[in-house]
């Protein structure tokens, strides 16, 4: 049987100190459609927290980072229709007691009380992420399609794009805010990721201009309430970033797509500052944690680990695990993980 690690060795490790066990863990989504409006279907709540309740009862992970599933939708208050920059303009920031924060809060604090000892990490996105999947249908138009409307949007009127993330991000550290002072989670993870679109992707102005200024609002409002954070620099479906660009990001741990990126967890542990580096799996339905063997799996665990090493590192994946994958395996990596 395996068990879940001590949560002072899980800590120790996410605090860059050496631990004889490496701690592990894996996330997933438990909505349909984790686009899904709360407000529109608020019976999403309940297959979040029941999702995870079963999870945490199958997978013994060593930490749990929940996700918000019915919130991803960003509430764009006095916009009607956020591909239109007339519309746009109107944008108001949200209130504290607005219910797209309060609903977050609420939800953080039953997904703490399931996750237990557990050490407990919330995730918050990127003002950009919450911008672009704005500007389409999910699951109907394609997800690459959120990247170039975005872009569209910021060539025609820059200031303005801008002016809106600065609004989002106001409201996304208003979440922060709520969270930790009304529940006692350990940390955020936050979640960014570059816009996928030719145009943009590669632009390193686009970056030090828009994207660095904006994330790293986020993030001093994450840090001035939260010791303990993870940043995510998102792979998720094969988008890149360029992760030499992210070296200036100041939280505390980073998780990033070891192969998509092009950094083991050794490299970026040594990009990144020495600091404690997660990740390390593939999390597609083509890697290894989703059709590999116990052996296999196994295998890559002790692989992951003699190339990082015992101090700060922790394992998991690039991103949220599919939906459908075998608990079973999950736990052979756990195990693996678990002897060192």
């Amino acid at each position: 049987m395996i068990m879940t690690l001590a949560c002072e060795e899980v800590i120790a490790a996410l605090n860059n100190q050496e631990t004889g066990k490496i701690p592990i863990s894996f996330w997933r989504h438990f909505a349909v459609d984790e686009f899904t409006n709360v407000f529109q279907e608020p019976a999403v709540l309940q297959t979040n927290l029941g999702g995870h309740q079963k999870y945490y009862n199958a997978v013994d992970v060593d930490f749990a980072k929940t996700m918000l599933d019915g919130y991803f939708a960003y509430p764009f208050r006095g916009v009607d229709d956020p591909r239109s920059l007339t519309n746009l303009q109107k944008l108001q920031p949200l209130n504290q007691d607005d219910p797209w924060i309060t609903g977050q809060v609420e939800l953080a604090q039953q997904q703490q009380q399931i996750a237990g000892e557990r050490p407990t990490f919330i995730t918050i996105f990127s003002p950009m992420l919450l911008f672009k999947w704005a500007l389409i249908k999910h699951y109907t138009e394609p997800l690459l399609l959120a990247d170039q409307r975005f872009t569209d949007l910021y060539e025609q009127d820059p200031s303005l794009i801008f002016q809106v993330l600065e609004v989002i991000a106001d409201d996304q550290i208003k979440v922060v805010q709520a969270i930790m002072a009304n529940t006692t989670v350990d940390g955020i993870y936050y979640s960014t990721q570059s816009i996928q679109d030719s145009r943009l992707r590669d632009d390193t102005q686009f970056f030090k201009q828009v994207m660095e200024p904006i994330d790293l609002k986020v993030q001093e409002g994450i840090n001035q309430v939260s010791r303990l954070n993870i940043l995510h620099i998102c792979g998720f479906d094969g988008a890149t970033n360029h992760l030499e660009w992210f070296t200036n990001y100041p939280l505390q741990v980073v998780n990033w797509a070891t192969g998509i990126d092009g950094y083991s967890l050794g490299e970026g542990k040594k990009l990144f500052g020495d600091r404690p580096v997660m990740g390390g799996f593939d999390n597609s339905t083509t890697g290894i944690l989703y059709r590999g063997t116990k052996e296999q799996i196994q295998t890559e665990v002790k692989r992951l680990i003699d190339e990082a090493g015992h101090r700060g590192i922790i394992l998991g994946a690039d991103c949220t695990v599919p939906r459908d994958i075998s608990y079973e395996r999950l736990n052979w990596a756990i195990e693996a993980a678990h002897q060192g």
